[in-house]
């Protein structure tokens, strides 16, 4: 008797950790980080910033920046969209909207942007091995603004 495939393929184990990276910068306190976020990125994953600017590169680098982040902000709001997962083989990508009030330095930040991860699968488990980040524009968050 045949099988039905599976046409999940991954994507629920995609979509775990992405939740997994995004619970972790936003709900644990800084020095548990490393020790979640170790298990989540390849060795050698590399970090994109606006225009695909160069952030990092390496786990190292690459928790350092979560890290960072929120030793500096004080988070206030944080809505993360839920994932637009593609599968290719041992290859995914994942990417959501996210949209963030925080205060850094006394002063208040409203952002929102894009985030795209590409995932490999190694050894049975997915890693991240890219990220960017993506912020949206100034004109496309002044046009999100209701005017009256």
């Amino acid at each position: 008797m045949a099988t039905t495939p599976s046409y999940d393929n991954g994507r629920e184990e995609i979509r775990l950790l992405v939740k997994k990276i995004n619970d972790t910068w936003l709900n644990c306190p800084p020095p548990k980080i490393p020790a979640i976020l170790g298990q989540c990125f390849d060795d050698d994953v590399v970090m994109k910033g606006a225009a695909f600017k160069d952030m990092g590169r390496g786990k190292t680098a690459c928790i350092k920046s979560y890290q960072d982040f929120v030793q500096q902000a004080d988070i206030r709001e944080c809505t993360i969209s839920e994932p637009e997962i593609e599968i290719f083989h041992d290859t995914a990508t994942a990417t959501y909207t996210w949209d963030m009030v925080y205060s850094m330095n006394r002063k208040t930040y409203h952002e929102s942007g894009h985030d795209l991860f590409v995932f490999a699968r190694k050894q049975g488990r997915w890693l991240a091995v890219w990220r960017a980040v993506l912020p949206a524009s100034k004109l496309e968050q002044l046009k999100a603004i209701p005017h009256y």
